[in-house]
């Protein structure tokens, strides 16, 4: 006998897997729902020994195929979420490959989870695969999951190499060195962040606090900046870039606009602004855009909710972590992202993490 798990949108479409994969006589012996998914534990007939004499199945690999293009096929995962105010285009061939790579992602995990059920079972086991898990489930991909794990097991090694890849590059450019145009997704904090930012370059360098709005076409956007911007006590301009203006707010650029290299962007640094909840993969649409990006700000920042698998998303692409927005009030200066500022959040992130035990393993 043999315990497997099966998982499907609904109990009804996990029933008819399960028969599918392992039979009409197959056992239930739970029913769960995971998320947005339903997990069955059924039991079969088939022998947990590998007895070499024991004909194989040929269906199985075909039964499996057959599930992989079911979960990739299904509504659930092609369901795609669009940040507020943002223009929902047609997807591209790129953008469906994303979604495909995400769902695939989500299949290797719990085949992944069996493996090591299986391997229990049997008193094996596989050097850091429980910390593998467990940085997979936190959003962290297998790629850069396994080069925290060639630096060490421990939550303290992993939380020390994230930050050293978050740190790289920061030293080449520096917030307020040239003029700054913060971009990102609409309704993330980006204007917020602004008049932050601008208010901790001022403070450093000891002259006026001036900040810009490039260009935003959406209703009363022109009312909040300036609304802001009074609250922050600073200078502030609409649609252009007014002189000795530390920060651009360029409101009105989306994915799509910076694609391709923008010569109007060629005098400043662009950072690029986005919400610290924001997951990897919508994350990524940004991250991979044309223009150069000279380094991220995290807004809606929490010490208690570290988001581990959009910072490991910015260290594989080599982006690296310059300011953090922890408050909605305009007039706080931006915080400097640092080892001091962070790094006691970022490993006991890691450390609760690694400490839980990841589902469906025991």
């Amino acid at each position: 006998m043999r315990i497997e798990r099966v998982v499907a949108n609904t109990f009804n479409e996990a029933s008819e897997r399960s028969r599918r994969l392992y039979g009409p006589d197959v056992l239930l012996i739970s029913s769960s729902r995971v998320g947005n998914s339903h997990e069955l534990l059924v039991c079969t007939d088939t022998s947990d020994t590998d007895d070499a004499t024991t004909a194989v199945d040929p269906s199985a690999g075909e039964a499996f195929a057959a599930t992989l293009q079911d979960e990739l096929q299904s509504d659930r995962i092609r369901r795609r979420t669009v940040p507020t105010g943002e223009t929902v285009n047609t997807p591209s061939a790129a953008a469906n490959a994303i979604d495909d790579g995400a769902a695939l992602v989500g299949v290797i995990r719990r085949e992944l989870q069996a493996l090591e059920l299986r391997l229990a079972a049997g008193n094996g086991s596989v050097r850091g695969l429980r910390e593998k898990m467990a940085l997979l489930e936190q959003g962290v991909s297998a790629a850069y999951a396994a080069r925290l794990l060639d630096a060490g097991l421990d939550s303290a090694t992993m939380a020390a190499r994230l930050l050293d890849d978050l740190s790289r590059g920061s030293a080449d450019t520096m917030l307020g060195e040239r003029p700054a145009v913060f971009v990102g997704p609409a309704a993330g904090g980006k204007t917020t962040a602004a008049m932050q930012a601008t208010r901790l370059i001022a403070a450093a360098k000891g002259v006026p606090a001036v900040v810009s709005a490039s260009r935003d076409s959406r209703p009363g956007a022109r009312e909040k900046f300036f609304a802001m911007a009074d609250a922050a006590g600073i200078e502030s301009s609409w649609g252009g870039v007014a002189t000795g203006a530390l920060v651009v707010d360029a409101g009105g650029y989306n994915r799509e606009d910076l694609r391709e290299a923008r010569p109007e962007l060629a005098t400043y640094d662009v950072y690029l602004c986005i919400p610290a909840y924001l997951n990897r993969g919508s994350a990524a649409r940004w991250f991979d855009c044309a223009v150069p990006i000279a380094g991220v700000i995290l807004t809606h920042w929490s010490e208690t909710e570290v988001p581990l698998g959009l910072l490991s998303g910015m260290a594989e692409r080599g982006l690296p972590l310059t300011g953090l927005s922890a408050s909605a009030d305009p007039s706080v200066p931006l915080t400097r992202a640092a080892v001091d500022s962070i790094g006691e959040s970022v490993g006991s992130a890691f450390e609760l993490a690694l400490a839980q035990t990841t589902s469906g393993v025991e």
